[in-house]
């Protein structure tokens, strides 16, 4: 399937006026430090790098009056490792809010864009279009997903619109498969970030409860490289290790682990919702009655 070509025109009320092209010094241009994009892989730079050292940089950069960066990262960067001391450029008259979105819709077109950083330029780009913060716009996604009657259907048109808009994925999608990815621990989540790691490993490792052994094995999975089956296995294995010898435990402390796995049991509303696990609760219950009763 051919990938959508996204444009300004399709999130903008008008397209921005843009100025002729002309070369300025690298050292003139301004880069803003709230970026979509975190990660830019060194070698992939390095070979932009040789091409703009033969060719030049093919495609003007986009700034703002003020010589802000609008959309162009990657090859200001790569100018910049090329030795290049000026780039072509082209000025937009456009507001702070309006950079901010051709930034982001720039930046969504990449195919190099990480789940992470995809995410939070969508977020990003919904914001600015509802003017509501970041925590209003996961709320009303979240709403819209429940089927909520209580939000404005104004607010959910320009979500709908924005997606269809976007092409990537639709946003049920986006809620149920992506806002949760910003829940990952913090070292995860900026391992993914800087393409050390890919989410999937990376939601994996966050499913690890003891945070020690999460943190070392993140640790392992970046240096080692290791692959989604090892770090399942690695996983199954500490789970192994950490469980109890329950032939080894006194009567008390028997006791007292059978009451914290109770509680731990009658918190968790996943297991009564799973008609496989109500089928093994009642079979458990039948075990237990039979040894108190016949004690």
């Amino acid at each position: 399937m051919t990938r959508k070509i996204l444009k300004f025109k399709d999130f903008l009320d008008s397209e921005p006026e843009t100025s002729s092209e002309s070369s300025i010094p690298i050292e003139e241009i301004i880069v803003p430090a709230t970026q979509v994009r975190h990660y830019f892989d060194v070698e992939k730079l390095k070979q932009l790098a040789s091409s703009i050292a033969q060719h030049g940089v093919l495609e003007p950069l986009l700034l703002t009056r003020k010589k802000e960066l609008i959309a162009g990262e990657r090859r200001l960067r790569a100018a910049k490792m090329a030795g290049l001391t000026e780039v072509p450029v082209k000025f937009l008259d456009v507001s702070p809010e309006i950079a901010k979105t051709i930034a982001i819709v720039e930046n969504l077109q990449r195919e190099d864009l990480n789940p992470v950083e995809e995410t939070e330029g969508i977020l990003e780009l919904l914001r600015l279009k509802l003017n509501r913060s970041k925590k209003d716009v996961i709320s009303l996604l979240y709403k819209m997903n429940k089927g909520d009657d209580n939000v404005i259907i104004q607010e959910v048109q320009i979500v709908k619109d924005t997606f269809e808009s976007l092409g990537k994925l639709k946003w049920e999608s986006f809620v149920v498969n992506r806002l949760r990815l910003l829940n990952l621990p913090s070292s995860i989540l900026e391992a993914i970030k800087q393409g050390q790691i890919e989410y999937t490993k990376g939601s994996t490792i966050a499913r690890v409860k003891d945070e020690e052994f999460r943190e070392q094995l993140l640790e392992e999975t970046i240096a080692q490289q290791l692959s989604l089956n090892e770090i399942k296995a690695k996983i199954a294995r500490h789970k192994g290790q950490c469980r109890k010898d329950y032939s080894q435990l006194s009567t008390e402390e028997l006791i007292s682990d059978i009451r914290q796995t109770y509680q731990k049991f009658t918190r968790s509303k996943k297991l009564w919702s799973e008609r496989k696990n109500r089928k093994k609760i009642e079979s458990l219950l039948e075990q237990l009655k039979s040894l108190t009763e016949s004690s």
